[in-house]
């Protein structure tokens, strides 16, 4: 019996064809884990990491992730998941870099970015719960959610001095230029005038705000809302792009004299442009990480995942380019015997035939329609097809190209995995109520409902 009974195609069509993408360069493993941000200054990449501490990276040859120092912070550096200081943001002003962390917002000295030296945590910044924060010139601001937006006075960087503080309901992010503070509380982007904590301007916005960046525009990342922008000037929606996953973080670089928006998309990271007023997918590329963060110089774009550095080129491609669509397919519970069948869409993003050198899966009980070579801006839809023939059927499907940057590219492939599959009755539980409440919740009591379940597994 077919799940999905449909007579087996393969599809061939032109796709949307980037004159301009993104193309691997280098790529580094560092000791640091659990990245979640990152930070250009000069030609200095900074990552910060939950665990293994700080990475510094001199990126003055764009190809060469040229690795400097790890700095672990003091308390542990990061330390394991029960303790020690753990880096969550970053930025960096002159010869200073400010980091929020669990124990308060950290002060670096990176004069020598070869030997970084921790100083220690502002005084009284112990004890908030910190998320984002940026400087410029002699201002610091920190978002520290329900506690508000922290204004500091850095004119004197290892002795800030806290001048004022901004009311919110739940601050997540914040941004400065030469003449305002910009703040996210929630979904509201939020406009104030140094030295007053009355807004000017706000702008409620589709979803909760991740990130903000002030360039030409004022810039938003929304989760799974994707980007928005918004007019400075009149605080008006220009255009919203969903993008295809969860938009954390982005940063803005002028390029050939037009900003140019790069976004860590959960899977991928994606770069967008305003063409007429309207955000335009110029280029992307499937990390197969959790890409956290990205920072941006020129023409490069170095992304911050889980637990790993790559750094990106944007511009033309010279040769094949091979990208897909999914990184994974999970497929619902099938019994034995029986099939179930997903699709992968595999493109040539690149200016030169891609020659598909060899196609197979890793397990026996995923079977997979056959691939041809890809001419510039065509696309293919590859059928894989799971036919259940016992338990915990995991592997791959990879493809062997002549894409110079990723001549191998693998899609994880699941079947009837250990644990819950989609599609099966979840098993009844009980779990102590933690916060907001007292006594167990129970499955079985909220039988009927829709029920959202968020777990974190580290390892």
């Amino acid at each position: 019996m077919k799940y999905n009974n449909y007579i087996l195609a393969i599809f061939l069509f032109s796709s949307f064809n980037f004159s301009m993408n993104l193309s691997l360069v280098d790529f580094d493993d560092p000791s640091a884990h659990h990245i979640l941000d990152a930070e250009i200054i000069n030609d200095v990449l900074i990552v910060s990491g939950m665990i293994g501490g700080i990475e510094f990276y001199d990126i003055s040859n764009p190809y060469n992730l040229n690795h400097l120092d790890n700095l672990t912070l003091s308390g542990g550096g990061g330390g394991g998941q029960g303790g020690g200081t753990k880096p969550n943001c970053i930025t960096a002003s002159g010869n200073y870099a400010y980091v929020t962390t669990n124990r308060g917002v950290g002060i670096i000295n990176i004069s020598n970015p070869s030997n970084p030296q921790y100083l220690g945590v502002i005084s009284g910044t112990n004890g908030y719960l910190l998320e984002d924060l940026d400087v410029y010139g002699d201002i610091l601001a920190v978002s520290a959610h329900e506690d508000g937006v922290l204004v500091y006075d850095v004119s004197s960087p290892t002795n800030p001095q806290l001048q004022y503080s901004i009311p919110t309901n739940n601050s997540w992010t914040v941004s400065l230029d030469e003449n305002y503070i910009y703040v996210a509380d929630q979904s509201n982007i939020m406009q104030y005038e140094y030295g007053s904590s009355e807004y000017i301007n706000v702008l409620e916005l589709s979803n909760s705000i991740k990130d903000v960046f002030i360039g030409t525009h004022i810039y938003v990342a929304l989760g799974s809302g994707g980007v928005s922008v918004i007019n400075k000037d009149n605080f008006l929606l220009i255009d919203t792009y969903n993008t295809s996953a969860l938009a954390n973080k982005l940063d803005v670089v002028n390029f050939n004299g037009e900003d140019i928006i790069a976004i860590s998309d959960w899977d991928d990271v994606e770069v967008l442009k305003m063409i007429n007023n309207q955000l335009d997918l110029v280029g992307f590329k499937n990390t197969t990480k959790r890409t956290m963060s990205v920072a941006m110089k020129d023409n490069f774009i170095y992304s911050a995942e889980w637990a790993a550095v790559q750094a990106f080129e944007f511009g033309e491609i010279d040769g094949p380019d091979i990208d897909l669509d999914v990184y994974e397919l999970n497929y619902p519970y099938t019994n034995n015997g029986e099939s179930y069948t997903l699709n992968v869409e595999v493109t040539n993003n690149g200016n030169e035939i891609l020659d598909i050198v060899d196609a197979y899966t890793t397990n026996g009980e995923f079977s997979y329609t056959s691939l041809n070579d890809l001419n510039p801006g065509e696309s293919q839809i590859i059928e894989v097809t799971y036919t259940a023939n016992s338990n915990n059927a995991s592997g791959s499907y990879r493809i062997i190209s002549n894409d110079g940057d990723q001549p191998e590219i693998i899609c994880e492939t699941n079947g009837n995995i250990n644990g819950a599959n989609i599609g099966q009755e979840a098993p009844d539980f009980e779990l102590d109520v933690m916060a907001n409440g007292s006594g167990t919740f129970s499955l079985s009591d909220n039988s009927g409902k829709i029920i959202v379940i968020a777990f974190f597994a580290p390892n």
